[in-house]
């Protein structure tokens, strides 16, 4: 089991839409699970209904259910079964109140550096409930939500995850961010290490395996641009000509003096056009784009939704073969 979590800094970005996307398509060949860790919950609202959502959050189906008991120290993890979707994906409601869990979080980091126990429980919860879920449905690969911050909830994900993919819009401000994702994620790295050494020092045993905390930079994926005659606009190409650079600058030189490796392949991983108006009608009907069918996309736009699969899939197989190959190291 893998887990890959999407993340960026910046938002706007489209990270929602692709996350759901390549996952779907993942889950024609593999069986996969959604954790929704952003508390705006907007991969939940594109899977499941909103009277659907409603009912698990009024009933304690939601990531912030199962964390709950860590954060308010009355007790274990709550591991809950997961939302199936589709034969082969199930979801992980999310939650608004994760931001408590934000809150509570620095506190373990700190606790884990100084090399105590609770600081490593707290840390690794969300870690160890992902693997509990997973199991449940003997998922292959996960597939996490991230909110645009470089906060502590983030960072305890990322710190468990296989590796991260970066969605990326070719404009100014996506590409500065990459310097800040790339510097906090080899911090969150190096400190990782600090306290497992700590935890060594002090002799702590746990019930619970911790997490590795070397995660790799999968690569990125450039979104959200308008195209003529197949080639993007000449607005966006500058931007567009300039990702590589940025991102082996920004993220893939500054995880390298921690030891985290990137995959063989180019840190490109794909592009995905300007998909319009069958966004929202996906969004709508709780679908991927190219699951739309003839009356909910109609002519030209049905035919774009049909042939979105060859590009969701081709990105699917391109992340799940680049866990494989970090996994495997």
């Amino acid at each position: 089991m893998k887990i890959v979590s999407f993340f960026n800094h910046k938002g706007g970005v489209g990270k929602t839409t692709l996350v759901y996307n390549i996952g779907i398509a993942l889950a024609r060949k593999k069986r996969v699970l959604f954790i929704d860790a952003d508390a705006q919950a907007n991969l939940t609202s594109a899977a499941l209904p909103v009277s659907e959502v409603e009912s698990l959050f009024d009933s304690g189906k939601t990531i912030y259910s199962c964390l709950r008991p860590v954060v308010e120290g009355s007790g274990p993890l709550k591991v809950i079964r997961p939302v199936k979707i589709r034969d082969s994906a199930w979801v992980l409601p999310g939650d608004i109140r994760l931001s408590d869990y934000e809150e509570f979080a620095p506190t373990g980091w700190t606790e884990a550096l100084a090399g105590m126990p609770r600081g490593f429980q707290v840390s690794t919860a969300i870690y160890r409930l992902i693997r509990d879920i997973a199991s449940q449905v003997s998922a292959d690969y996960v597939f996490v939500d991230l909110g645009p911050n470089v906060g502590a909830l983030n960072r305890n994900v990322i710190i468990g995850s296989t590796g991260f993919v970066v969605p990326l819009a070719p404009d100014l401000f996506s590409l500065t961010a990459l310097p800040s994702v790339g510097k906090s994620v080899a911090n969150w790295i190096d400190e990782w290490g600090t306290a497992k050494r700590s935890a060594e020092r002090k002799g702590l045993e746990f019930d619970f395996e911790l997490p590795a905390g070397l995660p790799s930079p999968l690569g990125y994926v450039s979104q959200q641009f308008t195209v003529y005659r197949d080639q993007p606009a000449e607005a966006y190409k500058h931007w567009n000509d300039r990702m590589p650079s940025a991102y082996q600058s920004g993220i893939v030189e500054s995880l390298g003096t921690v030891g985290s490796l990137a995959p063989s392949a180019a840190a490109s991983i794909g592009e995905v056009p300007n998909l319009s108006s069958l966004v929202p009608i996906a969004q709508r009907t709780h679908k991927a784009v190219f699951e739309l069918n003839g009356s909910e996309a109609r002519g030209a736009h049905y035919t774009r939704a049909r042939n979105a699969v060859h590009l969701f899939t081709s990105l699917a197989d391109q992340i799940s073969s680049r866990a494989d190959e970090v996994a495997g190291r």
